[in-house]
């Protein structure tokens, strides 16, 4: 790894351990009212707290922690149900520059969670809750998102306790957005299933390279960094025109990148990479032709 270091260390030793992620939450409760909002109205701070205290790698983790934004949005209510719509960001630095990596831009419109005023969050990972169990799934997307992109497939272990937690939601109280959905749209159950399976494995692979060996280059070896940038998207082109359809982890991946994408390659000779990225990703499609042209 180039500058990001993990450092294994005793459980035990909790206090001097660093948490890994910085999370900004806000939450908006405004289109609620009466004992339902009054109940939520110290919520937002309470997972901001809830997310920045707790060690999700159970590892030491050194270095610059990882940027998340969770902004929710409360729906309706009714006797401390909760209808919620989330959106969840993520980003790290790029090696030997200012700017930020974005990784994860997700907005989950089908959240729906329990909660009674002051009630504790804590993390459990044998007993399902619909709020936190919500929020430790982006937690360890946003884990696995990240780890993928210092090393090929360092992921998995927090994709695969994603997907374990997709598995507890489904038979939990409130089983909507946990369970599997036509292909190509999005869920969380579709997101977690792809990223484990293996006929996703060269997409990953490839996310690894753009982000290590391209991104993280650009600032400093350019033309070789374009080369393996417009390389790996090749690849993953040619896995979704292969597959007929984008999965939802690809999805997931261009909503974050098209932007990046576009600035990166604005000035690479071989314009057929765009040409052929915009066939795969025709929601972002007019990004990529402006870049073209």
């Amino acid at each position: 790894m180039k500058w990001l270091v993990l450092v294994l260390t005793c459980l035990t030793v909790s206090v001097a351990a660093a948490q890994e992620i910085n999370a900004t939450v806000t939450f908006d409760y405004s289109a609620i009212s009466g004992t339902d909002r009054e109940n939520v109205l110290s919520l937002g701070p309470a997972i901001q707290d809830y997310i920045n205290n707790y060690r999700w790698t159970g590892q030491d983790f050194k270095g610059p922690k990882i940027q998340v934004t969770l902004n929710i949005y409360v729906l309706s209510a009714s006797n401390g149900m909760y209808t919620a719509q989330a959106f969840i960001g993520s980003q790290r630095p790029i090696y030997k520059s200012s700017n930020m990596s974005p990784m994860v831009r997700v907005l989950d419109n089908s959240w729906q969670f329990s909660y009674a005023k002051d009630q504790p969050l804590l993390h459990d990972e044998f007993h399902f809750n619909s709020l936190t169990g919500f929020v430790d799934y982006y937690m360890y997307i946003v884990l696995g998102f990240d780890y993928d992109s210092y090393d090929p497939l360092g992921g998995t272990k927090y994709f695969q306790k994603a997907s374990n937690i997709v598995a507890q939601g489904q038979n939990g109280d409130n089983p909507q957005g946990w369970q599997p959905t036509t292909a190509g749209t999005y869920s969380r159950y579709a997101l977690a299933n792809d990223a484990m399976s293996g006929k996703y494995e060269v997409f990953r692979n490839a996310f690894y390279d753009y982000e290590y060996n391209g991104i993280d280059m650009l600032s400093t070896q350019r033309d070789s960094a374009q080369a393996v940038i417009a390389n790996a998207l090749s690849k993953i082109a040619d896995l979704v025109l292969q597959s007929g359809s984008r999965s939802a982890l690809i999805r997931v991946f261009f909503d974050a990148k098209y932007m990046e994408i576009a600035d990166a390659l604005k000035d690479y000779p071989d314009k057929s990479v765009l040409q052929k990225i915009s066939i795969v990703d025709q929601s972002h499609q007019s990004t990529y032709d402006k870049y073209m042209n």
